[in-house]
């Protein structure tokens, strides 16, 4: 039987090979991320994309494909994996960060877009990491910057904890190697997302229900009284965002809540709350951080006179 040209190249076993490592990974990544959104600044031109958008060469990049997918399905059948850890911003998941930097820390980031590597992002105090913070992606990167050698856009993604941290390598561009264990809040009662089996009449609950007035307050005010520093900011953080979580998911709605508050770049207008809300023990504890975060921000916004 006569096949057509193009069925015979698609029907190469090194092709089949990555076809089926990409059916079995696609389950794996199925995890809940905040919504694509746009990037803050316009000026940042070369996409990360592009860079890696060559045209297809054969078996070699084939083989390199299999390579990167066994080793992402491997590290997520694990729960853990090896990261290599930044302290930069103590940021929260769907915010991006903009970043100007040296050669070197654009050259890591590459790396990292074009493998299977981990870059985390957490907080510190003084000179002591924190023990959560996000994964972060590489949404793009510029050779040239305006406070510095390049510009890089880094997208914060899962929530983790960061785990068995190596020593400092002498530059805060070169971050530390560390493992990290992801935290799952999209189960039904797993880390706190639901109080009871129907969902509702737990403190817990009604301390996320009880959030989304203050939201709906907040952003009024900060349009009210033309707190935003550009045409356009808030509602760039809320693209970045994503909707906010549902009620019944008491910890990714805090989180949403002081990413919102504590945007990047900052707005300006309320206390640093992201640091304690990712490091809080409970669902509980953390939307008491976000109502303490948006309550003391609206009082500010409603006084006369600069918030700070």
């Amino acid at each position: 039987a006569m096949t057509h040209p193009l069925v015979e190249r698609w029907m190469s076993p090194a092709r089949i090979r990555v076809a089926l490592l990409a059916v079995m990974l696609a389950p794996a990544l199925a995890y809940d991320l905040p919504a694509p959104a746009r990037l803050v600044p316009r000026r940042v031109t070369a996409r990360v994309s592009a860079r890696m958008g060559a045209a297809d060469s054969g078996s070699g990049e084939t083989d390199l494909n299999m390579g990167v997918l066994a080793s992402r399905i491997e590290r997520l059948r694990s729960g853990e994996a090896a990261v290599r850890v930044f302290d930069f911003d103590a940021m929260v998941p769907g915010q991006r960060l903009a970043l100007p930097c040296p050669s070197s820390f654009a050259d890591i980031c590459r790396d990292v877009a074009s493998s299977a590597q981990i870059m985390c992002m957490v907080g510190r105090h003084r000179l002591n990491l924190h023990s959560h913070g996000v994964e972060v992606t590489v949404e793009s990167i510029s050779e040239k910057g305006s406070d510095g050698d390049a510009m890089v856009i880094l997208q914060a993604r899962r929530f983790c904890q960061v785990l068995d941290v190596g020593e400092d390598q002498g530059s805060r561009w070169a971050g530390r190697t560390a493992r990290a264990r992801w935290v799952d809040f999209g189960g039904d009662g797993g880390d706190g997302e639901v109080g009871r089996a129907d969902g509702t009449g737990t403190p817990t609950l009604e301390l996320s229900a009880a959030l989304e007035p203050l939201v709906q307050q907040w952003i009024a005010l900060v349009r009210s009284t033309g707190s935003e520093r550009a045409p356009g900011q808030l509602e760039g953080v809320l693209s970045d965002l994503g909707p906010m979580p549902a009620i019944s998911r008491p910890n990714a709605r805090a989180l949403w809540v002081v990413g919102l508050i504590n945007p990047l770049p900052a707005l300006g207008v309320a206390l640093e709350v992201r640091p304690a809300a990712l490091m809080a023990a409970t669902a509980e504890e953390r939307l008491k951080v976000a109502e303490f975060g948006i309550r003391d921000s609206i009082k500010r916004l409603s006084s006369s006179g600069a918030p700070f």
